[in-house]
């Protein structure tokens, strides 16, 4: 009996929290997808100045290609092409970066914007360092770049040899996909015209 109790206590605290999820979702989804309508917009603005949402022509491509989520005509208040917007989303280890990548009429590159940028790191860089870059020979981390005979035992690092290791972490992922994303977007635009 005590079993049975306590059972349909649980069950009942289940319903009921998943009950507030499903009407917290409710009530916040329309003001989420307001907001990354605003900052898209406003993104867009940024990049073309005179970009007219109305008279511009988007395409939403989710879920029709890994990268490219949106591709946007950008126009003028009279209707003039200012160039191509595209929204690009990518994933790496450390998270989920989203562009927006303006193309000017020469299919050139004139401006890329942020729109998330969830790249996160479970630790600081010195005990990343610390920790992960021994040298396969050893314990061994080398200070400087690619100098083997530069280098120094990890239980003897202190903070100003961190800063000197040369070393790939988070940042470095990040900055090989936004160039990535770019160049995803810079191609899509050159293949169209």
């Amino acid at each position: 009996m005590k079993n049975v109790k306590i059972s349909a206590t649980l069950g009942i605290i289940s319903l009921v929290c998943a009950l507030l999820i499903a009407l917290i979702n409710m009530v916040t989804s329309p003001i989420i997808e307001a907001n990354d309508k605003k900052t898209e917009l406003e993104t867009c603005k940024e990049i073309f100045e005179a970009y007219n949402e109305e008279k511009s022509v988007s395409k939403d491509l989710t879920g029709k290609n890994e990268a490219i989520l949106k591709i946007i005509e950008a126009k003028d208040s009279n209707g003039k092409q200012l160039g191509t917007i595209y929204k690009v989303s990518g994933k790496n280890a450390y998270g989920t970066i989203t562009l927006m990548v303006g193309i000017n009429a020469n299919n050139e590159v004139c401006q890329v914007e942020f729109i998330e940028n969830g790249q996160s790191f479970a630790s600081t860089v010195n005990n990343h360092v610390l920790s992960s870059y021994p040298s396969s020979e050893s314990t061994d981390v080398h200070v400087g770049a690619y100098e083997k005979s530069n280098s120094e035992k990890v239980g003897a690092l202190n903070d100003s040899k961190v800063a000197s290791i040369d070393v790939k972490c988070g940042a470095t992922y990040g900055a090989t996909l936004v160039k990535e994303l770019v160049s995803v977007a810079l191609t899509d635009a050159k293949e169209a015209k």
